[in-house]
């Protein structure tokens, strides 16, 4: 299993991908899996969707034995509904998200509240209607002035990723068209790191 990892100034990146160099790693994931995650994975159909599943939960254990250096086979995860696994036993308390998007994994890791989001970016005939759905009234107005698929993209990265640093309570209350990220993201309080590309968006945003 490649794994690439970036470290940022204040939080740790790591990346793999789905493919046929990652067959081991997934055999030695899908052992390591706890009762609610075998759960959830005798629920997806997708044979896709089944080997991201285990190799994002093989790089979960990879990333947290890197940091705390304890064995892959120590850590407990359990599912929990619409969020991402919590870990049972970590040694101190960490903030972390992941995201994956067309085989592609990502997870990050801070000291402060954190989420990431990654899209891949492909030509959709239904992009205004979607924007609708979550961009507030200014967004839509720099969709329309821009006419680009990468600042659609962008934006729904980065309040995916903004989402997902949030409590559950605080999402729970949430509309995502009422939010104006770009004056989230100008307070004190939050930044972003966007690293997309023309192929993916990828951002992550953070509590500072």
């Amino acid at each position: 299993m490649p794994i690439k990892y970036r470290r940022f100034e204040n939080f740790q990146l790591w990346q793999t991908k789905v493919g046929s160099d990652s067959y081991a790693q997934e055999s030695e994931g899908l052992c390591l899996l706890g009762e609610s995650e075998v759960f959830r994975l005798r629920g997806i159909t997708n044979p896709r969707r089944k080997r991201e599943y285990i190799l994002s939960r093989a790089l979960i254990r990879y990333a947290l034995s890197q940091v705390f250096s304890y064995p892959v086979d120590y850590w407990i995860l359990t599912e929990c509904s619409n969020a991402p696994p919590s870990v049972k036993n970590l040694p101190t308390p960490v903030f972390f998200s992941l995201s994956h998007s067309d085989s592609n994994i990502y997870f990050v890791l801070a000291k402060r509240p954190i989420g990431i989001d990654v899209e891949l970016i492909k030509p959709r005939d239904n992009i205004h209607a979607l924007a609708q759905q979550f961009m507030h009234a200014n967004e839509l107005i720099q969709l329309e002035e821009a006419a680009d698929e990468l600042f659609f993209y962008r934006t729904w990265s980065a309040k995916e990723a903004y989402f997902k640093a949030l409590t559950p309570e605080v999402q729970a209350s949430m509309v995502m068209s009422e939010v104006l990220i770009a004056s989230v993201l100008n307070e004190e309080a939050w930044y972003q790191v966007d690293f997309s590309d023309q192929q993916f968006s990828r951002v992550v945003v953070a509590r500072r």
